[in-house]
């Protein structure tokens, strides 16, 4: 019930904030907003971006016919959160957000990461990757990071890496580029082979590397050059 409240009270406070609208999906008329569960939530004043002068707090909500995920900025000022951004994106009922705190830039500022979705196979997890940028004490939405299932930060390479399952294994190296992932190395493993493929600027494909592995153990990469497992 107290979830159900603050997200009404939070949801009067957007509707009265101006969103930056190449990251907002197009909010429902508020005649046709049906809030059925607050499907999960999220808060955190301790960890994400400024240290204990932000809170961001990320609503998975259940409607009528649709599931969205609003995500709030709060900046501290004295003692009150001043609301300082916010997002409207869509979500699936499938999973709990399974949310994540840590740098994913290397700025030396806490992002975000939660479940979003779930891909055709069990194995491939969809996230949502939103940064906390210092310049603009704002979100900043990964847009293609739902294309790129079980991200993680890469330190080795100071880099974001993804697994993909198919009919094996792909770990894929990206490098963020203003609001998205780009591509620029990857390792697959599958048919016995591990190769070891790198990507121009125009994305096209030059295999560097091909090992012999009978191995039928799922593989994940932490380097494509040479090319080394994640243990």
């Amino acid at each position: 019930m107290k979830n159900t409240i603050y997200l009404i009270i939070s949801i009067l406070v957007l509707s009265c904030t101006k969103k930056t609208e190449s990251k907002i999906l197009q909010k429902p008329k508020e005649k046709s907003l049906v809030v059925v569960d607050t499907l999960d939530f999220l808060s955190d004043s301790l960890k994400f971006g400024k240290k204990k002068k932000n809170r961001i707090d990320i609503f998975k909500i259940g409607l009528q016919d649709s599931t969205i995920i609003k995500v709030f900025l709060f900046e501290k000022n004295k003692k009150t959160w001043q609301l300082k951004d916010s997002l409207v994106l869509n979500g699936t009922r499938i999973e709990d957000l399974k949310t994540e705190i840590k740098d994913f830039n290397n700025d030396n500022f806490n992002d975000v990461i939660f479940t979003s979705g779930m891909a055709g196979r069990g194995g491939n997890v969809v996230q949502t990757l939103i940064l906390y940028s210092p310049k603009d004490k704002a979100l900043k939405w990964i847009k293609n990071s739902e294309s790129y299932p079980n991200l993680m930060y890469n330190k080795k390479l100071d880099c974001v890496d993804a697994l993909i399952l198919t009919g094996g294994e792909t770990t894929y190296f990206l490098k963020i580029k203003n609001d998205s992932l780009k591509e620029f190395a990857n390792v697959d493993h599958r048919d016995g082979n591990i190769i070891a493929e790198i990507l121009d600027e125009n994305g096209k494909c030059k295999e560097i590397k091909r090992i012999k592995n009978q191995s039928q153990d799922m593989k994940r990469f932490i380097n494509y050059n040479p090319i080394e497992e994640r243990e």
